[in-house]
C-alpha cells in the first residue's frame, strides 16, 4: 500500500517505522513547511496513494477532508482538538464523497478500554453510591485539554450512566455537581498517555486505567486502520472499523 504522512513529527516517523515494517511504501511526507497541495495541483499526478494518514494540526483537518474527498484518497485522520466541530467536518466529507476514519484515540488498547468502561458504568447504574470520576495525564507538549480520549470517555459515561447529565473540567475551583462528571488534567514529562476512571463509594473504589508506553500503539493502530479501509468505503470511527472488519482482516 502507497501511504502518504500528512504531519511529519514524532507520531509521522512513528507511523512510518510501522509502515515500512508492514510491508508498505511512504511516497509523500506532508508537514508545516510542506502542506498537503490543494486537489488541483499538478503534485499528485505522479503519485499513487492509497491512503492518507494525518497526524498534522485540528487546524487543517478540514482542507485535509477536502482535499483527499476530491482526489478520491482515504484518509485515516488521528488528529485531536477538532471533535467540537465533527459534525460540520462529517458533513464536509460525505459530501465530497470522503472514505473517512477519525477518533480521538488509534491505539486497539484504548478500543477495549473503551468498551470496558462502557460496561462499568451500565452496572454502576444498579448501585447509585458509586460517584466516577476521569483524570488523564499527557506529556508536555499536548497542544489540547481535555485529551479527546478523556472527552471520549465521558461521552461513554454520560451514555451510560443514567444519573450524569454533564461534564465540568476541574481546572479552576469549582462545586461538582451530583450529575456531573469531573475530568482533570496533568502535563509533564513526556507521558504517552494515561487515562483513568475512578468510580468511588463511601467503602471502597474501583480505578480503571488504560497507559500508553509509548506511540507504537497509536501507530500500529494508524496503519491497520488504513489497511482496513482498503476494503471499505464511507465514514467510520475507528471502533467500527477496528470492531466491526478486523475480527476477519487476516
Amino acid at each position: 500500500m502507497n501511504i502518504a504522512l500528512v504531519g511529519y513529527g514524532n507520531m509521522g516517523r512513528e507511523i512510518e517505522s510501522i509502515a515500512l515494517q508492514g510491508g508498505h511504501t511512504i511516497v509523500a511526507c506532508f508537514s508545516s513547511k510542506f502542506p498537503l497541495p490543494s486537489s488541483s495541483s499538478g503534485y499528485y499526478r505522479e503519485l499513487k496513494i492509497d491512503c492518507c494518514i494525518d497526524f498534522s494540526s485540528a487546524a487543517s483537518v478540514r482542507h485535509n477532508v477536502e482535499t483527499c474527498g476530491a482526489l478520491g484518497i482515504p484518509l485515516v485522520e488521528g488528529t485531536t482538538g477538532w471533535h467540537e466541530q465533527k459534525n460540520e467536518i462529517v458533513e464536509i466529507a460525505r459530501a465530497n464523497n470522503t472514505t473517512l476514519v477519525y477518533g480521538t484515540n488509534f491505539s486497539v488498547g484504548a478500543q477495549m478500554f473503551f468498551r470496558i468502561v462502557r460496561h462499568a458504568a451500565d452496572l454502576m447504574n444498579s448501585f447509585p453510591e458509586y460517584d466516577t470520576a476521569i483524570h488523564e495525564t499527557h506529556h508536555t507538549k499536548k497542544k489540547d485539554a481535555p485529551s479527546g480520549t478523556a472527552l471520549t470517555i465521558s461521552q461513554i459515561l454520560l451514555s451510560s450512566l443514567q444519573r450524569k447529565d454533564g461534564v465540568k473540567e476541574s481546572s479552576g475551583m469549582s462545586v461538582i455537581q451530583p450529575n456531573e462528571i469531573s475530568i482533570s488534567s496533568a502535563r509533564i514529562g513526556s507521558v504517552s498517555g494515561t487515562h483513568s476512571v475512578l468510580f468511588h463509594s463511601p467503602a471502597d473504589e474501583i480505578e480503571l486505567v488504560h497507559r500508553a508506553h509509548n506511540r507504537s500503539g497509536f501507530a500500529s493502530g494508524a496503519v491497520l486502520a488504513a489497511e482496513l479501509i482498503q476494503k471499505s468505503s464511507g465514514i467510520f470511527t475507528f471502533e467500527e472499523i477496528l470492531f466491526e472488519q478486523s475480527l476477519t482482516h487476516q
